[in-house]
């Protein structure tokens, strides 16, 4: 982007909507300024003096992170920048404002890790989300008591309350593809194994097959695409760990892959390493049974349960 007028450059084509969360606002204001700046010719040291704040301050901003002052910082540095339209200043203050309100996660408080929390935030803000999990049912669409076991098992030394809360974000992540509003696309694959794997009792794993029947069968059939990864796909898809991929509508968010681990995670944003893993996801979900059999064998698993038969 550098040496683009910065004339050429607006915001006002993303607009400040709640439901995406603060930090999808924080993030996409931070893109604007990082776009204008770099437009001008100005280094971060060079802006930052001439808006009297810190360099530490405007690489912040840049990135989408909390800041103290961000909408006076925001429009010092378009102006700074060349930009005087007042309702470009405007929109900027309004998408400032809505960047400060709390992330989706904080209403659970210090129920949620750290390494967790950036992909709760900008998940709501997400057009499609895809996702692999080798172990589990996928978070969002797992029952409470599955989701409390599941805590539970990973985290030994939390008391109820704690578990309760983790389990209780897990499973509201539902709504998101409940709202009338821009609600995301979800495509997610599981390995096979996961219909087996023992989680407390049977009938524990009998209602979340009924619980995963009946998204598949209600209202959100049309965003909720599930695939099932057959034991047949051997080594050939073997990925060790679970993989989310977000991609949004709005240009000025870049891709993000969540890539979590046994006790933390890390995460990629941009082109490049998170197209990389946008390809495996895609490459599994093409190795994968297709959804539309994905109902069918979940019946079939249900039947074998209440049989008594696996």
């Amino acid at each position: 982007m550098t040496g683009q007028h910065t004339e050429d450059l607006s915001i006002r084509g993303f607009a400040p909507r709640p439901h995406l969360g603060a930090a999808a606002h924080r993030r996409a204001l931070g893109e604007h300024l990082r776009r204008c700046r770099t437009g001008s010719g100005l280094t971060g040291k060079e802006a930052a003096r001439n808006i009297g704040t810190s360099a530490p301050t405007v690489s912040r901003l840049e990135k989408g992170e909390r800041t103290e002052n961000t909408g006076g910082h925001a429009t010092a540095l378009l102006r700074l920048c060349g930009v005087t339209d007042r309702r470009e200043l405007a929109h900027v203050l309004s998408i400032a404002e809505q960047g400060e309100r709390p992330d989706a996660w904080e209403s659970y408080g210090n129920a949620i890790v750290r390494w967790v929390q950036p992909l709760l935030a900008l998940e709501p803000a997400a057009q499609r989300i895809m996702s692999y999990e080798p172990q589990l049912v996928p978070g969002w669409l797992q029952t409470a008591e599955y989701a409390e076991l599941v805590v539970r098992a990973g985290f030994p030394d939390l008391d109820q309350r704690e578990i309760g809360a983790r389990a209780r974000a897990r499973v509201n992540r539902l709504g998101m593809f409940c709202r009338e509003q821009d609600p995301p696309a979800l495509v997610a694959i599981m390995d096979e194994d996961v219909l087996r794997r023992p989680v407390g009792s049977p009938g524990v794993m009998y209602r979340q097959i009924e619980h995963l029947i009946g998204l598949l069968k209600g209202e959100l059939r049309h965003r909720i695409n599930l695939h099932i990864a057959p034991l047949s796909m051997g080594m050939t898809g073997a990925v060790g760990h679970p993989i989310v991929h977000l991609r949004f509508a709005d240009a000025l968010l870049s891709d993000f892959v969540y890539l979590e681990q046994s006790e933390g995670a890390r995460c990629v944003e941009g082109e490049g390493e998170a197209e990389r893993y946008l390809s495996r996801i895609m490459s599994l979900s093409g190795m994968a049974n297709p959804a539309d059999l994905t109902l069918t064998q979940l019946e079939d698993r249900l039947q074998e349960l209440a049989t008594g038969r696996g």
